[in-house]
């Protein structure tokens, strides 16, 4: 197996360039229906929400158990994030309609999670640390400016979570590009 190049971003095992990638055509397709839609209906935006949240979630739960990091802190941070992002996927999609606080409450937290989660390989990487930080910055930053004004209204809950998901996806596929050419 090659030795593993940190990246910052889902998974450090270059030879996995693909699963970072998918996880970032998911994100900016979340994000782009959110800001092409952004008077959709709360139900429309929570399946989406819910479908991306479930995915996420699935992935870092099976990459905690199965990929070996270079801590037990690590792993137990990366399988508690899946963890609440499979719950809050789960929850979006059972109750979609449930109010515009509960999403926006579920959405702010989870990418204030990942952003810390981010923020935290970043420090235990000795390379490419850049990438886990700005993906740690804009989670945090988007997380953040949501649950800082719980007032908003639904389109912009929409255009933040749209342009933060785009803003993810698009590190995330550029990542990818990279740990493809350290597989090779």
């Amino acid at each position: 197996m090659a030795k593993a190049q940190g990246t910052g971003t889902v998974t450090s095992d270059p030879t996995r360039w693909w699963l970072v990638g998918l996880l970032g055509l998911l994100s900016i397709a979340a994000g782009v229906l959110a800001l092409a839609y952004p008077d959709i209906t709360l139900l429309a935006l929570g399946l989406i929400v819910g479908i991306y949240f479930i995915f996420f979630g699935t992935t870092w739960i099976m990459l905690g158990v199965s990929e070996p990091l270079q801590s037990t802190g690590g792993r137990i941070l990366r399988i508690i994030v899946g963890f609440l992002g499979l719950l809050a996927g789960l929850t979006c999609l059972v109750r979609p309609g449930a109010g515009v606080l509960t999403l926006l409450i579920a959405l702010s937290f989870w990418f204030i999670l990942v952003g810390v989660s981010d923020l935290a390989r970043a420090t235990e990487q000795q390379e490419h640390r850049v990438i886990a930080a700005v993906l740690g910055v804009i989670g945090i930053a988007a997380g953040v400016i949501i649950v800082a004004n719980p007032d908003i209204g639904l389109a912009t809950l929409a255009l933040l979570a749209g342009l933060g998901f785009i803003v993810r996806g698009s590190v995330e596929v550029m990542a990818a590009f990279y740990m493809r050419q350290l597989a090779k």
